[in-house]
């Protein structure tokens, strides 16, 4: 946690006394990009330190047991504080300066506490092993991120906002304009704040993730203004569009440690670390990761709800599902699952007894959120559009009976049979570059993004539908109300594209996925654990990730991995990708070996 704190406070002096400049490279400058990687690994420190730091602390003074899927919890709730108060006086005082008297007391508490804490160990050795683990995969998407090379034909190519992605989708930008509005003290619904969320408005997604990495854009140095971030790629940019990619994609990694703790809950700590290497090489996750927007996080508050619904605090799993809402609006998806299971609960459920008390308090937490960031926006709160999906097929805005119901077929048929993308829908506008049409090498690997086979992983794929199949039959309520409802009532809503419902609001529902698998497991008595096989497979879902990573851009910008202009940082990245990639590889093998020898704690719950 040291060598972390000393990272995060070089990010805070460098931030202040030497800032990334505006100027660019040319191709015999390896200074700069040494810079750069510096700025690079200490932001990164940062974020990791104000986000885990706030919750260890917390734990320490109080010696209130904080489980690890909430601890990160004080820490957000730090950085949107700070980022709100920025914001709010940012006519009379600098934001950076509120920013740096909010955050430097932070950091100083954070070092007198683990001075004064001296050896403690402030995690147990099992949330130290998961948070090693999950590091695994922040480092592999973070490495991602810092390559110069995309796909050829992404969006906002060779801009700081690239997406990753050859089409024409923006939301990965969507929040940074919240930190640009938070950063510069303008009104969301002023002359220029109003103009710059087009063709939507302030009220169509989240504030919070915008907020809470608005501090982090400031002390860093972040020199930014309200406009589209649109200036030539850096590898860390003067605008501090970086540094709110490294935040957005560490706060989206919560999603682990949701999962991690819900699954602890349910089937104990065997269970729960399987849950996290199955979804630590889960190809789905990595593509929604770095394309920094926050379904993620929305969907990691989403699955912390379900927690406090298993530990029957139904309320506080409301108020959960409003952060998750003010994260982004898909978390109310995640209702059609949890409304279910606040009436009749996993196990024990009686259909003509609904806990109807339970249901209530869970929406009250709900609309709290949701009626309060109605009533914010006022008339100029403009979500409800959202709902003209049900109605439509793309592309019919109003479609006949026959297309409505072709088109859901064709979006089920792309969300669950391997190659049906890439064969039958290779003209639709969401896998093909804007104004163009991109090769089969692209379409191919937007299949990881869109749909279960490749999503979850196409080696994996037999044994996933194995063991859904050994749920539904053990658990046929819990199944019926978390899988298949939210796949139906999904299924039916979205009308905006036919490639495949994952990316498009069932990040949640990916996650439910894997819990139940592993619950399946343990309820099994582990039997992946004793086939060497079967644990092959589940480590080669690591190379599936490294070609997500490196796929559609060798395939489409030839073998050669590194931009001429940024040898240094490319180099790095793409090294860093490949033995990211190997280590998730043998950290599965040997971690699910040790699961199997290891014996069941006592403490599992019922």
């Amino acid at each position: 946690m040291l060598g972390l704190l000393a990272g995060a406070a070089l990010a805070c002096i460098l931030g202040v006394l030497a800032p990334r400049p505006w100027d660019f490279y040319s191709q015999d400058q390896l200074w700069p990009q040494v810079m750069d990687l510096v700025r690079f690994l200490c932001t990164t420190a940062l974020v990791l330190t104000l986000l885990l730091g706030p919750g260890i602390v917390l734990r320490e003074l109080t010696g209130r047991r904080i489980g690890l899927a909430l601890l990160p919890l004080p820490g957000l709730a730090i950085l949107i504080v700070c980022g709100l108060v920025a914001w709010l006086v940012a006519d009379s005082i600098d934001p950076q300066v509120t920013s740096f008297a909010i955050i430097g007391p932070v950091l100083g508490l954070m070092f007198g506490v683990l001075v004064g804490a001296g050896s403690g160990d402030f995690l147990t050795s099992e949330e130290r092993r998961v948070l090693v683990l999950v590091s695994l995969a922040l480092g592999l998407i973070l490495a991602r991120s810092l390559w110069s090379l995309g796909p050829e034909g992404e969006l906002y190519e060779g801009s700081i906002s690239r997406t990753l992605v050859p089409e024409g989708r923006p939301d990965s930008r969507t929040s940074f304009l919240v930190t640009e509005l938070a950063t510069t003290g303008e009104a969301p619904y002023g002359p220029v704040g109003g103009q710059i969320f087009a063709p939507y408005n302030f009220s169509s997604r989240g504030p919070l993730p915008g907020v809470a990495i608005a501090p982090i854009v400031l002390v860093t140095g972040g020199n930014t203004f309200l406009a589209a971030p649109d200036f030539a790629w850096q590898p860390y940019d003067g605008q501090g569009f970086m540094a709110y990619r490294i935040a957005m994609i560490s706060f989206s990694c919560l999603i682990f440690l949701a999962l991690w703790g819900l699954v602890r809950r349910l089937a104990g700590w065997r269970a729960a670390r399987l849950a996290v290497l199955l979804a630590i090489c889960t190809p789905f996750l990595f593509a929604d990761l770095w394309f920094t927007w926050p379904k993620l996080l929305a969907a990691a508050f989403v699955v912390l709800a379900a927690l406090m619904l298993v530990e029957r605090r139904p309320f506080v799993a409301g108020l959960l599902i409003s952060a998750g809402y003010l994260m982004h609006p898909s978390a109310l998806l995640g209702l059609s699952a949890l409304g279910l299971i606040a009436l009749w609960p996993l196990t024990d459920a009686r259909l003509r007894r609904p806990q109807v008390l339970t249901a209530i308090l869970l929406v009250a937490g709900v609309a709290i959120g949701f009626e309060g960031w109605k009533i914010f926006n006022g008339d100029h709160y403009i979500q409800e559009s959202f709902f003209d999906y049900v109605g439509q097929a793309y592309p019919h805005y109003d479609p006949t009976t026959s297309q409505w119901i072709a088109f859901r077929f064709h979006t089920l048929a792309n969300t669950f049979v391997p190659m049906f993308l890439p064969l039958f829908q290779a003209d639709s506008v969401s896998i093909n570059r804007l104004f163009g049409h991109s090769p089969f090498v692209v379409h191919f690997f937007f299949q990881p993004w869109t749909g279960v086979p490749f999503g979850l992983g196409i080696v994996f794929f037999p044994l996933l539908l194995a063991s859904l199949w050994r749920a539904a039959r053990r658990w046929p309520w819990a199944i019926f109300a978390t899988i298949v409802v939210p796949l139906v009532i999904f299924t039916v809503y979205w009308g905006a594209s036919i490639t495949g419902l994952l990316r498009e609001g069932m990040q949640a529902w990916v996650l439910a996925l894997i819990a139940v698998v592993a619950v399946q497991q343990a309820a099994s008595g582990f039997p992946w654990l004793a086939s060497r096989p079967v644990r092959a497979i589940l480590s080669l879902r690591a190379v599936e990730v490294a070609a997500l990573a490196l796929g559609a851009t060798l395939g489409t910008r030839g073998i050669n991995p590194i931009n001429d202009m940024y040898r240094l940082t490319d180099s790095v990245a793409v090294i860093a990708i490949l033995a990211f990639s190997v280590l998730l590889g043998v950290a599965v093998w040997r971690e699910t070996g040790a699961l199997g020898r290891e014996r069941p704690a006592a403490d599992l719950p019922a």
